[in-house]
């Protein structure tokens, strides 16, 4: 049975009316991303066969730290096979027996651990009246993508939720979307690359999800770190930097000179460069909107998996990152060479062993944080090397592979390398009026694909 959805219907308690007002605002401006489409089938697909492993999975603290909000990765392919839907839900079934926490249940958004009770995961395939070139080649695909995404509340039990999305003229969008208390951006990738192997026939890896012997119930982090509700109106927009800018760019940051250089004959990465062009001019960005400076704070995460875990880092799920993150209280030292001397020397100082320190790491960080409301917090990783064009399930590479940002009011920044490795990706999700200077920094637009 085909089902049309018209209305996006969602039920919520706040005991404030001017919470219930900032929300309401949210979902109007989230409702104009909505646009009609229909759901073809809907099915919660279960483990094939019940494995034996614990009821429940207790988080470490890195894991009870990172919130239930959900990371939406959208691939797009234009050689979708359509016979191939039976396939595919046969291959997750099988792929959830081993990634068994996928198909649990988070009981409340702070649980400190999950009921591996094989549940399943929701499975929803949808058809749109859409082109698949009207999202990969829209500029500002930020407001057209949340159509492609499942509808999941932050309140949701469930940890993966999958939509594929059906073009008018052929090709899909596969998204999958994961909660952060469960995986990070690797343990994610790694889970669909394994469903896209097996998928043409191959085995699935069995991954080992860390349990920690203390429950952490409850952990909840101060509002610096995790808000969900403001007035401030936030936007998001992707732009692509070229490497043979990126180059350039490197250039300039080594003639200003670097003062931490690991190892001493390399100079600095891409992503380096570049999370520090974007630091600096969206700080810039603020500081013209406001009228004056405010400390600034610079969060990047780093994955721990090659430092901890040797022995196949790829198995190890879960949240295995820790951050560098730099404090500016004074305009002067945002200056490209200096946040790339500052990134390198926090690299180098990561002193974390294991899990355990990982999360005694954000848990001391962020209760600093805390007690600073004037700071600004910049939160930027990389996704730049992972192998997020190798998912292939038997319809070739996908020719374009986005995040999307939740919608949260936090400063966001991922980066992502562009379908022929010729480049990267940014994608900005910034309060709107800072967004709007953004675009229109002379500096930062040096280096974008015209």
């Amino acid at each position: 049975m085909m089902h049309t959805c018209f209305i996006l219907h969602i039920t919520l308690i706040f005991p404030q009316e001017k919470e219930m007002n900032m929300m309401i605002n949210r979902l109007q401006r989230f409702g104009r991303y909505r646009q009609l489409h229909t759901i073809i089938s809907q099915e919660t697909i279960k483990p094939s066969s019940p494995t034996p492993h614990p009821k429940t999975h207790v988080f470490p603290l890195v894991d009870s730290i990172n919130p239930h909000h959900h990371m939406p990765f959208l691939f797009f392919y234009k050689n979708y096979n359509y016979g191939d839907i039976n396939i595919l839900k046969k291959s997750l079934s099988q792929c959830l027996t081993q990634y068994y926490p996928f198909a649990g249940r988070l009981l409340s958004p702070f649980a400190g651990h999950i009921d591996c009770t094989d549940e399943g995961i929701e499975f929803v395939e949808v058809s749109h009246d859409s082109r698949l070139d009207d999202f990969i080649l829209n500029k500002e695909k930020g407001k057209s993508l949340r159509q492609l995404l499942p509808n999941i509340s932050q309140t949701s039990p469930n940890l993966v939720e999958i939509q594929l999305n059906h073009f008018t003229g052929g090709g899909v969008a596969m998204v999958v979307s994961t909660s952060h208390k469960v995986a990070d951006a690797f343990t994610m990738l790694t889970f669909v690359r394994q469903w896209a192997a097996v998928t043409r026939g191959g085995s699935p890896i069995k991954p080992y999800f860390i349990s920690s012997p203390t429950s952490y119930n409850n952990v909840k982090m101060p509002d610096v770190a995790y808000k969900t509700i403001s007035e401030v109106k936030y936007a998001t927009r992707r732009l692509v930097f070229p490497n043979s800018k990126l180059n350039e760019l490197k250039k300039k940051v080594i003639s200003m000179g670097i003062s931490v250089t690991s190892p001493p004959s390399k100079g600095p990465s891409r992503v380096e460069v570049l999370t520090s062009l974007i630091f600096k001019c969206a700080v810039d960005a603020a500081t013209t909107n406001t009228g004056f400076f405010r400390p600034s704070s610079l969060f990047h995460l780093v994955n721990m998996r090659n430092k901890i875990f040797k022995n196949d880092p790829e198995k190890v799920g879960g949240n295995i990152i820790t951050m560098v993150h730099e404090k500016m209280t004074d305009s002067r030292e945002i200056a490209l060479n200096e946040v790339v001397s500052k990134l390198r020397k926090g690299k180098m100082e990561i002193k974390e062993r294991n899990v355990e320190e990982i999360g005694e790491r954000w848990e001391n960080l962020y209760s600093v944080l805390g007690a600073d409301p004037n700071l600004q917090i910049y939160y930027m990783t990389s996704i730049c090397g992972f192998p997020v064009y190798d998912v292939d399930f038997g319809w070739g590479k996908p020719v374009h592979v986005m995040f999307e940002i939740p919608e949260e009011d936090n400063k966001i920044v991922v980066l992502i390398d562009t379908p022929h490795n010729d480049g990267i990706e940014a994608t900005m999700h910034l309060p709107e009026k800072d967004m709007t200077i953004l675009e229109q920094d002379k500096e930062l637009l040096e280096y974008v694909d015209a």
